[in-house]
């Protein structure tokens, strides 16, 4: 009797986080129609969530980027291959990220629907101050990193990260005691991170049976627009980036290179990973697209870690989705920060588990857009985290 009991919860401990997210999202909808305003208390459940998140969003980021700087692996023969590389990283990324800001302002996904109370966006909110772009580059370096640690600056850590990163790598061998160090504290927080993100389906039920039961079923319809930004915003730049990027850059048909790359593409689109399709990637360059095996093993991990498209094309949809929920109006200097921060943060927490969700609220903290609503987004990722991981792969 007692082992039918807990069966229930061995099946669900058993399942992954996305098929969690899932069902806690479906239970949530079907608690709070049913329940109703009744639903107020599992509200604390859910700012515990967003608590968590908060507290993540700084270490995880910070860590992340002197990591990944470390890990890179400079070989004399690849200086050039990756000087060019890693410049394509940054002006895809910019342009996707661009994308997503003006695919998302036309769709306007959230406007209109202020789902959140003035108390609860108090309680999430960062203060928000009017910025200019003479503020944003005067203020880009910090001049106390452990200020800008505890105002939650993140443009301010971001570049604090890359500057210790860089000198810990030119210090060499001297340094491998504090490379070591952040190795080690790096696996520490990426642990923490995962304890959070595994809390993700109990506080996404709670504040989505919350939402359900204070606004009914018109509280689906956002999620399903901003859905469709993704993937309007992903499709665009297959077609105004990838597919020009080849034609006039590369010298290579379009068309010969999507049914080169497919079966990787397709294998990124149904898993969501761009690690498991790695091989397959690499396959895929050596023997459809007929690039050097040495260069499509150096590139693609590289790729897969800090050239993140559709990644750059969620996380500027999100922001600007969160933006509408609380009807915060963005102006042209945060649209650049949201690019900027977008670049640094995707490339540097590539590697947590759940980065999305991380660095999304990186992204949305650097512009002063308050937390509440990634747990909206998250019930959807599912559905985002397919495109964009294609996308990802597609750009690598």
């Amino acid at each position: 009797m007692k082992s039918l009991l807990l069966k229930p919860f061995k099946i669900w401990l058993g399942l992954s986080a996305w098929k969690q997210i899932f069902i806690a999202l479906a239970l949530g909808i079907v608690t709070g129609l049913s329940l109703g305003q009744r639903v107020l208390i599992f509200k604390p459940l859910g700012n515990l969530f967003i608590n968590a998140i908060h507290m993540i969003v700084i270490p995880v980021t910070f860590t992340a980027i002197i990591c990944a700087i470390l890990s890179v692996t400079d070989a004399q023969q690849m200086r050039r291959i990756t000087f060019k590389a890693f410049l394509s990283y940054l002006i895809c990324m910019a342009l996707a990220a661009t994308i997503g800001i003006l695919v998302a302002n036309i769709i306007n996904p959230g406007q209109n629907f202020h789902i959140f109370n003035n108390s609860l966006m108090l309680h999430n909110a960062y203060h928000i101050h009017p910025i200019n772009l003479g503020n944003v580059i005067e203020n880009i370096i910090p001049r106390n990193p452990f200020s800008a640690f505890v105002h939650d600056n993140i443009l301010q850590v971001v570049v604090f990260a890359l500057i210790l990163g860089i000198s810990i790598k030119l210090a060499g061998e001297k340094a491998q005691p504090v490379a070591k160090l952040f190795r080690s504290f790096s696996a520490v927080v990426f642990k923490l991170a995962s304890i959070v993100i595994r809390f993700a389906p109990y506080g996404i039920f709670a504040l989505i049976a919350w939402t359900f039961g204070k606004f009914g079923i018109a509280a689906i319809f956002p999620l399903l627009k901003f859905v469709l930004t993704v993937y309007i915003a992903c499709v665009l730049q297959w077609i105004l980036v990838y597919s020009l990027g080849m034609w006039l850059v590369g010298r290579l048909n379009p068309m010969i290179f999507l049914k080169g790359a497919s079966a990787a593409i397709m294998f990124a689109f149904t898993t969501s990973s761009s690690a498991a399709t790695l091989p397959l990637s690499m396959k895929c360059a050596a023997e459809n697209l007929g690039v050097s095996k040495n260069i499509a093993q150096f590139l693609l991990p590289l790729g897969s870690s800090f050239n993140l498209n559709g990644l750059s094309i969620y996380l500027s949809a999100a922001t600007i989705f969160a933006a509408n929920l609380y009807g915060i109006h963005l102006s042209i200097p945060q649209y650049f920060t949201i690019v900027t921060t977008i670049i640094f943060t995707a490339m540097g927490a590539a590697a947590v588990p759940g980065s999305a969700l991380v660095v999304m609220g990186a992204v949305m903290s650097s512009v002063g857009v308050p937390l509440g609503a990634i747990a909206l987004i998250a019930g959807v990722d599912r559905f985002n985290d397919m495109m964009q991981t294609a996308t990802n792969v597609g750009g690598d």
